[in-house]
C-alpha cells in the first residue's frame, strides 16, 4: 500500500506526462522483454502445463513486443486533443475540445492464460496513457519472481513495480470479475465445433494435426470437440484413423503420464469410452474420449496433453450454449459447409480467434493474430477524457441599448 501511495504522489508531481516520457517507458518495457526473452519463456513454461519455451516465444513474447512497439509508435497521435465536440460545437460556435489525461496508478493482475502477452498488452495501453503501474503475478508465480528481479533494472519502482497487494490502485485490472474496475475475460477451453455439413475425414485430420503439436501442450491446441449426437461414432472413427498415422515423436514425463491416466480413469468411471490410437511407425499415443460429460475431469481441468474428449449436441444452438457456459475461449475451431450455420457461429460466440475449416493452420494463424494490441482503444480505456470549454471572447463594443448577445435589445411585450 505504501508503494502505491508513493507512486500516486510521484504521479501528481510529474504532471503533465509528456509524449517523450511515455515513449521512453514503453521502450524500456520492450527492452526488458527483448533482452530477457529466453528466461521469460522458461518461466512461462514452468508456470503453465500447456506451454514450452518455443510456444511461449511465439504466443507470448513476440506478441508482447508487438503491442509495446505499436503503442510507442502511435502514442503521440493518440494524445492529440480532439475538437468539435459538445454543445458549442453542435451549435456551430466551436471553442471546446477533449483531451485525454492519465488516471494515476493502475494495478494489473496477470491472468493465468497467456500472462506475459496479456499483461504486456495492457501495460502498453497503461503506459501510453501516462499512468504509473503496479503488477501482480499470483496466477503466474515463476514469471512474477523473474519480472520482480528485472523490473528494478529498467524502471524506478515509482514508475513500475511488482507488488503483492494491488488493492490501493486507482484502477485495478484483473483476470477475475470485479464489482469495480475493469476485468480481463478469463479464457476457457478451446472447442472444436463439427457441423453436420462438415467433411468429417478432413476435419478429423486437421484436428489431429493441431492436437499433435507438442503433444497438445500449446495454448491454442483444441481441447474438446462438439459433434452432432448421431454422428459421434463416425467422427470418433475418423479421429482414430487420423491419429493412427505416423506423427510427431515425443514422450510424456512421468508426471504428465500420471495426470493423463487420472483423466482417463475418471472419464471411464463416469461412463466415457476411451479409444487409444498408437500411431503406426511411432509417435505419441492419442486418447479419444467418447460420451464425455461436463462433470469429467477432462472437461473441467486443463488437459495440456494428448487427450481429446467428444461432447454431443442436438442442434447448433446447443453447441453454442455449451461454449457460453464457460469463459470465452482463446480459440474456436469450426468445420462445416453450411454458410448460414457458419454465420450463426461467428455471430453468437466470443473468442480471441476463430478458425473456419482450418485446424493446424488455423491454430498457427490464430496465434499470429494474438500480437494485436489494444491500440488507441486501449489508450482511451486507461485515460480520463476531459472536456475543455472556453468562453467566447467578448465583443469589442456592444451597441448602445444592446447587451453582450451581439447588441440585440430584448423585446418588450
Amino acid at each position: 500500500m505504501r508503494m502505491l501511495e508513493a507512486q500516486r504522489a510521484a504521479f501528481f508531481a510529474e504532471l503533465p506526462v509528456s509524449p517523450a516520457i511515455r515513449r521512453d517507458r514503453l521502450r524500456r518495457a520492450a527492452l526488458m522483454i527483448e533482452q530477457h526473452a529466453p528466461a521469460l519463456c522458461a518461466a512461462l513454461a514452468g508456470d503453465q502445463a500447456n506451454q514450452d519455451a518455443e510456444s511461449a516465444m511465439r504466443t507470448e513474447v513476440a506478441p508482447a513486443l508487438a503491442a509495446l512497439r505499436e503503442a510507442m509508435a502511435n502514442v503521440g497521435a493518440w494524445m492529440r486533443p480532439e475538437g468539435g465536440r459538445g454543445l458549442r460545437a453542435w451549435l456551430g460556435l466551436g471553442g471546446d475540445y477533449v483531451e485525454y489525461q492519465p488516471i494515476g496508478v493502475v494495478g494489473i493482475a496477470a491472468p493465468a492464460a497467456l500472462p506475459l502477452f496479456r499483461t504486456a498488452s495492457i501495460l502498453a495501453s497503461v503506459l501510453a496513457a501516462g499512468n504509473r503501474v503496479a503488477l501482480g503475478f499470483d496466477a503466474a508465480p515463476r514469471l512474477g519472481r523473474l519480472v520482480g528481479e528485472l523490473a528494478p533494472v529498467f524502471f524506478d519502482p515509482l514508475e513500475l513495480a511488482v507488488a503483492s497487494d494491488l488493492a490501493g490502485a486507482d484502477l485495478l485490472v484483473t483476470s477475475e470479475p470485479q464489482a469495480e474496475g475493469i476485468a480481463i475475460p478469463r479464457s476457457g477451453k478451446s472447442p472444436v465445433i463439427v457441423g453436420r455439413s462438415a467433411d468429417f475425414r478432413k476435419a478429423a485430420g486437421q484436428v489431429i494435426a493441431a492436437k499433435r503439436v507438442k503433444g497438445g501442450r500449446v495454448p491454442l491446441a483444441p481441447d474438446h470437440l462438439l459433434v452432432p449426437e448421431e454422428q459421434e461414432e463416425a467422427v470418433a472413427d475418423w479421429l482414430w484413423r487420423a491419429a493412427m498415422q505416423p506423427g510427431e515423436a515425443g514422450a510424456l514425463s512421468g508426471e504428465e503420464q500420471a495426470r493423463v491416466a487420472r483423466l482417463l480413469d475418471d472419464a471411464q468411471a463416469r461412463g466415457g469410452e476411451v479409444l487409444t490410437a498408437e500411431p503406426r511407425g511411432g509417435g505419441m499415443a492419442l486418447h479419444i474420449i467418447r460420451h464425455a460429460s461436463e462433470d469429467m475431469l477432462a472437461m473441467r481441468e486443463e488437459i495440456a496433453g494428448p487427450v481429446l474428449p467428444l461432447r454431443n449436441y442436438a442442434g447448433i444452438g446447443d453447441a453454442i450454449a455449451a461454449i457460453h457456459r464457460r469463459p470465452p475461449p482463446l480459440a474456436i475451431y469450426y468445420f462445416g459447409r453450411d454458410a448460414a450455420e457458419r454465420r450463426h457461429v461467428l455471430e453468437r460466440t466470443l473468442s480471441s480467434a476463430i478458425a473456419i475449416d482450418a485446424g493446424a493452420v488455423g491454430a498457427r494463424k490464430a496465434g499470429m493474430t494474438l500480437n494485436i494490441g489494444e491500440g488507441e482503444a486501449g489508450f482511451r480505456r486507461f485515460s480520463q477524457a476531459r472536456h475543455v470549454y472556453r468562453a467566447p471572447r467578448p465583443r469589442a463594443s456592444p451597441r448602445e441599448g444592446g447587451d453582450d448577445l451581439g447588441g440585440a435589445a430584448p423585446a418588450l411585450h
